[in-house]
């Protein structure tokens, strides 16, 4: 069956079941494994907070990743792995092979000089990477840059999502 992404109420459900449900993980991993969730399992002013981050993140020029979209890393779906993706530049470079993984911005500037391409994975959402969007705008439409968050749009660093970030692209590298 070919993956079909979702519609924007449905992918403001998939950020609810992401980051807001208080449903136990296996229920999450049946719902998300399943058909998806629908905007009328939250209530309405969940699914009016994500679809406010949505427009947020778009204006941003970040589009949202689900399992059922093609574009999403088949590598990073399983167990433990992330329901949704947020991504800012060329999506399609996820799954193609030659592709560095790096965790967060440091070893960035190294493969840029080399002219590595990259997919570069946030600890935090983007909504509060606004200023790093801003730095790699050139890089990203260029296609040699993608950045991606599987952390809520708006959640700040910690050290908690550091390792979260750590274990993504690990599993991106495997």
């Amino acid at each position: 069956m070919a993956l079909v992404p979702p519609e924007p109420p449905e992918i403001a459900a998939w950020l609810a079941l992401a980051f807001r449900t208080a449903l136990p993980s296996a229920e999450v991993a049946r719902i998300a494994d399943g058909d998806g969730p629908k905007p009328g399992d939250f209530p309405p002013n969940v699914i009016e907070h994500e679809t406010a981050d949505l427009k947020a993140l778009a204006d941003l020029g970040v589009r949202v990743l689900t399992l059922k979209d093609p574009e999403f890393p088949r590598k990073l779906v399983g167990d433990d792995g992330p329901y949704v993706l947020q991504v800012a530049g060329r999506a399609g470079l996820l799954g193609e092979g030659g592709v560095k993984w790096l965790a967060g911005q440091r070893p960035l500037g190294e493969a840029l000089e080399r002219g590595d391409r990259a997919v570069v994975v946030l600890s935090k959402g983007f909504l509060n990477a606004k200023t790093m969007l801003r730095q790699l705008h050139d890089a990203l439409e260029d296609g040699q840059v993608t950045l991606v968050s599987a952390e809520p749009p708006r959640a700040a660093w910690n050290r908690l999502r550091d390792q979260r970030r750590d274990e993504l692209v690990r599993r991106a590298m495997a």
